[in-house]
């Protein structure tokens, strides 16, 4: 009896322990973009090796072409680019299990799905 109930006890630490650990934590690791259709091209591509590529052609005088490093804080992925002065959607949310990322720099509003990865 005493076998047993030590038994189920480890077995249901264990499985309450396993509850809490990270599924996927590179989950958000792809490429993140809107429809062909639209002129804006925006397009977000985090690799696993820390870097990151971000084009917005959404005012075709001012296109932004950008690479550079990421870092990741919960759910939000932070880009940073050193070698650039331009202002750039720099702060993502990563939503939906990874399938999409959202951004907001002042009242422009982001919401890219996954594309690719």
């Amino acid at each position: 009896m005493t076998k047993s109930i030590k038994f189920l006890t480890t077995l249901m630490t264990i499985i309450f322990l396993s509850s809490f650990t990270d599924k996927n934590s590179n989950e958000f690791i792809g490429t993140y973009g809107i429809s062909e259709s639209d002129p804006s091209q925006i397009k977000l591509t985090i690799n696993s090796d820390n870097t990151f590529y971000y084009q917005d052609f959404s005012i075709p005088d001012k296109k932004i072409v950008i690479k550079g490093n990421w870092a990741l804080k919960g759910k939000k992925v932070f880009l940073k680019d050193n070698s650039s002065n331009k202002k750039f959607h720099n702060v993502w949310t990563i939503l939906e299990n990874g399938q999409v990322a959202q951004s907001r720099k002042g009242l422009t509003f982001y919401r890219l799905c996954k594309i690719d990865g």
